[in-house]
């Protein structure tokens, strides 16, 4: 295992794991969720958001077994990108609830940041391809705060962007 892998595993497990949490904390936040999924048909959404959730939960989980998780993570990620897609060109304004509640609605935003998640699972598949020792203390201490960071800022990914907005009227 090679230090690049291990901060990806946790960078993606981080974010998979904050995200499942958000949803399945309570029947307020999975019904939240469920109703963010506009582009289905009312009866569907709480079941589609359980399977959401679950598999975000097992992406994370799955992480201590890369081939498994790294794959998972992938896919979600890809699915995740449709459904942002479909959205827009739909016209929706549907809600992120990808962390919780948040004010911005699903956008290129959050293509990007979708995007740069899956630049971390190649990069996790890639290193993985090539792993040789496991990693040693002194790696684990660099590999994982640095995954930590990353799952930080792809986590308040929202908040960073909202820093960017221009806002009409300010001087």
């Amino acid at each position: 295992m090679s230090l690049l892998l291990v901060a990806c595993q946790v960078l993606i497990g981080a974010v998979f794991a904050v995200s499942a949490f958000t949803k399945l904390r309570g029947r307020a936040a999975m019904r939240s969720f469920a109703s963010s999924l506009t582009m289905l048909p009312a009866r569907l959404r709480l079941a589609v958001a359980g399977v959401v959730a679950a598999g975000e939960a097992a992406a994370a989980a799955l992480m201590v077994v890369p081939r498994a998780g790294l794959p998972l993570a992938g896919v979600l990620l890809c699915g995740f990108c449709a459904v942002i897609v479909i959205t827009m060109r739909q016209g929706l304004r549907v809600p992120c609830r990808c962390f919780g509640s948040s004010g911005s609605h699903l956008g290129p935003v959050h293509l990007v940041r979708n995007g740069l998640l899956l630049t971390v699972v190649a990069l996790g598949w890639t290193a993985l391809a090539v792993s040789g020792a496991p990693p040693t203390v002194a790696q684990l201490a660099i590999a994982v705060p640095a995954g930590l960071a990353g799952a930080i800022l792809m986590i308040a990914w929202d908040d960073i962007a909202d820093l960017f907005k221009e806002t009409s009227g300010s001087v």
